[in-house]
């Protein structure tokens, strides 16, 4: 009996395991790194141009965050790395909800995202829209994604700006 007992408990781990697998389907689009295809020279405190340039990583997490980092070049075309290279991490939580596939007003394919920032008094949360085509994430112009600057505004439409881009590294 105690080896019958054992079989049933493996097997009942099996099921509930299986269960708890996530669905490849059901992952969102957006899950990765994507950068910005523009590469931006970086200002002092004083605002003075500096010979550093920066294109900006955007990671989007399996726990619903984006971690805004920034890589730095030592040209202006970003294909030489600084000495030494660093990634620095942008100090504004960002928080994303994927609200799956929707038919966008364009006719284009795409997905609702509510992204939140900011906390206390500087919070702000923005339900807008996203499509990805060829390699290329492209966002309502509520949200700019750029190299050196992540914003979210409430006065944005939802119309796609695919001018505010970012591509698979």
């Amino acid at each position: 009996m105690k080896i019958t007992y054992q079989l049933l408990l493996s097997l009942l781990f099996f099921v509930i395991s299986g269960c708890n697998q996530d669905d490849d389907s059901e992952k969102s689009p957006l899950l990765g790194v994507w950068v910005t295809d523009a590469c931006e020279q970086a200002f002092d405190e004083s605002d003075e141009p500096v010979n550093t340039w920066m294109k900006g990583l955007y990671t989007f997490t399996n726990y619903g965050t984006i971690q805004k980092r920034f890589k730095t070049y030592s040209d202006s075309n970003c294909t030489t790395l600084s000495t030494p290279s660093s990634l620095e991490e942008a100090e504004i939580p960002i928080t994303y909800f994927d609200q799956g596939k929707k038919l966008l007003k364009e006719g284009i394919n795409g997905g609702g995202l509510l992204i939140e920032m900011g906390a206390g008094e500087e919070f702000l949360s923005i339900d807008a829209f996203y499509t990805i085509k060829n390699g290329t994430l492209c966002f309502s112009d509520a949200f700019t994604f750029e190299a050196l600057q992540f914003g979210i505004t409430e006065t944005g439409t939802d119309d796609i700006d695919f001018e505010n881009c970012l591509v698979r590294p």
